[in-house]
């Protein structure tokens, strides 16, 4: 059996769920078979948190071929399929208290959680982090991302944006993985803010594989995402970055707004390793900017998926074809969500997702 990380998940889930292995067992084969640690803990992570999605169909890699079959079950999948629970943004959620977060997402039945720093750092001054996972754990949620990390460059501030806007990205880089280790939180997401030209790509790279590096130390997975209104525009841009690095565990961030208004193909798409593919965030809107409308408005006021023009269905196929579906979530900023309920961002969540994903045949 191999637990490389990529294609041995459906194997582990089965073995999870006969009682064979634990999260001790997983990581024993996987360390063993050459794995690294923090991708080994991963995968234990999300082997665990699959054998309690009901949208997750498990590999049919190494299963014996049925009698009088040809046994290309060996190296085919049953179907497209969803690494570990689903994900509630912080972006939906970002007007509740961390209590009604919780909620939210558990109404959802989605089992994973995003948060922003600053409501991270706010809540800690409020109760303890072992309150804060006591919490999460009660309504069956795992707080699993920090986003975003905006100055993890010295030249990070947006020509673009307001001083509201840079006070609410603010934070340290120290705070910031200080707040994912009492979290336990592995995964965070990059978002480069600077404006295009200030930084050559080997500058860029440079600045990426220095953080990568301390948020390796916090036991934190850093990937990249593509904000068209700043200088990684593309899928591509943003993959050159993490595979220049060197960084064998980072990955970027896929979002369907940014991947239409940067002008990324399906051809972008299938150059990044699905492996490195960490979050799927997905939103809808016009194919293209309505009249007055510019990049940084179109950022904050999203549509939910399905109700728009941009080619979900096509782009969850690539992904599913990738075996790259992991923390999929329907990410809407949208001021009409300010005044909406726990209840109202759930079902509208939970709703928007799997028409979706079911219209993509994955559901």
């Amino acid at each position: 059996m191999e637990h490389d990380g990529k294609g041995g998940l459906g194997l582990l889930v089965q073995q999870v769920r006969s009682g064979e292995l634990d999260r001790e067992g997983i990581l024993r084969a996987a360390q063993e078979a050459g794995v690294t640690e923090v991708r080994a803990a991963v995968l234990a992570d999300e082997a665990l948190a699959a054998c309690e999605n009901p949208l997750f169909l498990p590999s049919s890699r190494n299963r014996s071929p049925e009698p009088g079959g040809t046994g290309m079950a060996e190296t085919t999948s049953r179907g497209p399929r969803i690494h570990g629970a689903l994900m509630m943004p912080f972006a939906n959620v970002r007007h509740l208290s961390y209590a009604e977060q919780l909620e939210a997402t558990r109404l959802a039945g989605f089992g994973q959680l995003s948060m922003h720093p600053h409501q991270a750092r706010a809540e800690l001054e409020r109760r303890t982090a072992e309150e804060m996972l006591e919490m999460a754990a009660d309504a069956g949620v795992e707080i699993t991302r920090l986003d975003p990390l905006s100055n993890w460059n010295p030249l990070w501030l947006p020509t673009n944006m307001d001083a509201q806007y840079v006070r609410d990205f603010d934070i340290p880089a120290s705070q910031f993985f200080e707040i994912c280790e009492a979290l336990r939180i592995r995964y965070a997401s990059l978002n480069a803010t600077y404006a295009a030209g200030v930084y050559t790509h080997d500058e860029v790279v440079e600045h990426f594989a220095a953080v990568a590096r301390r948020g390796a130390q916090s036991g934190v997975i850093l990937d990249m995402e593509n904000i068209p209104m700043w200088a990684v525009r593309t899928v591509r841009d943003a993959w050159s970055i993490v595979a220049d690095s060197g960084d064998a565990n980072a990955g970027i961030v896929f979002d369907t707004l940014h991947y239409v208004r940067g002008g990324s193909t399906p051809e972008m798409l299938r150059e990044v390793p699905g492996e490195r593919i960490h979050v799927v965030q997905l939103n809808d809107g016009p194919l293209s900017l309505p009249p007055g409308v510019t990049l940084e408005t179109n950022c904050f006021a999203r549509d939910w998926p399905g109700e728009g023009e941009f080619p979900l269905v096509e782009l969850l196929r690539i992904l599913a074809e990738k075996d790259a579906l992991r923390q999929v979530n329907p990410e809407v900023f949208s001021p009409t969500n300010d005044g909406r309920s726990p209840a109202e961002i759930a079902r509208l969540s939970r709703e928007s997702l799997q028409r979706t994903l079911a219209d993509a045949g994955i559901a």
